[in-house]
């Protein structure tokens, strides 16, 4: 072959490469494209694949994600219905669901996250007006109503957003704050809540102490009633015996009885250094004299 031959025959490769550069193009399993020719839209693409159009610039091709996408909103202050701020800071997932209604209503992502931006915001700032601070934040958890704020919210915003060809898979609140003065009045507001709820305990502790006391002393008196009647039998019945034994002792010795009796006397009344002045003929001298009468 001529050296003519392979030059022609080099351009004409070098023209094919060039033409499949500038008319091949592939869609990958994550993107959408959508092909352009002089700033209109034509062909959607949806299926992966190699695909064929006019070289640039007859023909563009513009990418779009198919993905799920996620936008966050800046920490915004709202007002509620009982006109208490509020910082708030909202997310959403979101992707395309109609390439060509998306690309000819906003066109890429950075505009179709103002549009999201613009929807969730007005729609938290209408919704939040309907509702109370203690909705949104409480101690009380049957006061809380987050999740059917939140489904409020994603309802409107879906079916405001739909029109630019955008989906909505979910909406919530990443953040959620107080502003300086509000904080102070909510944690005074919760002082004062929590401090009547431990007022309540006090009360109803205190009645209950006061149950608790009475049953106890009246227990107390019931077994002291009971310990004293029968301290009373045991005495009464200790006295009977020892009558009986002291009856007994004088019935078979009444002399040495007397006798025993007149000591017992004589040990109550007399101690070491005790001086007892008596009569020589007194019933206690007897047993110091030795005789008896």
């Amino acid at each position: 072959m001529s050296r003519k031959h392979l030059i022609t025959a080099g351009i004409i490769a070098a023209a094919l490469v060039l033409a499949v550069l500038l008319c091949a193009y592939t869609v990958a399993e994550d993107e959408f494209v959508v092909i352009t020719s002089f700033g209109r839209p034509g062909a959607i693409r949806e299926t992966p694949g190699l695909y064929i159009k006019w070289p640039t610039p007859f023909s563009m091709v513009n990418r779009m994600d198919r993905k799920l996408q996620s936008y966050e909103t800046p920490m915004i202050e709202y007002l509620t219905g009982d006109k208490k701020n509020l910082l708030i800071k909202s997310f959403v997932f979101w992707r395309i669901e109609k390439p060509l209604v998306f690309f000819q209503a906003v066109h890429d992502t950075a505009s179709a996250q103002q549009k999201m931006d613009d929807v969730v915001c007005s729609l938290v700032a209408s919704t939040l007006g309907d509702h109370q601070i203690n909705q949104l934040i409480s101690t009380e958890e049957e006061n809380l109503a987050m999740d059917r704020i939140i489904t409020e919210i994603e309802t409107g915003a879906r079916d405001r957003i739909r029109q630019y060809g955008i989906a909505i898979e979910y909406v919530g609140f990443s953040r959620l704050a107080l502003p300086d003065d509000n904080t102070r009045s909510v944690y005074r507001r919760m002082i004062a809540e929590r401090s009547t709820i431990a007022n309540e305990y006090r009360a109803k502790g205190r009645q209950q102490a006061t149950q608790i006391r009475a049953e106890a002393d009246r227990q107390r008196s019931d077994i002291l009633a009971v310990a004293n009647r029968d301290a009373e039998i045991i005495r009464g019945q200790a006295d009977a015996e020892a009558a009986e034994t002291y009856g007994n002792a004088y019935s078979e010795n009444p002399e040495f009885f007397r006798f025993l009796r007149t000591l017992e006397t004589e040990k109550k009344i007399m101690g070491d250094q005790t001086t007892v002045i008596m009569s020589m003929d007194s019933e206690l001298f007897e047993p110091i004299q030795g005789t008896g009468k």
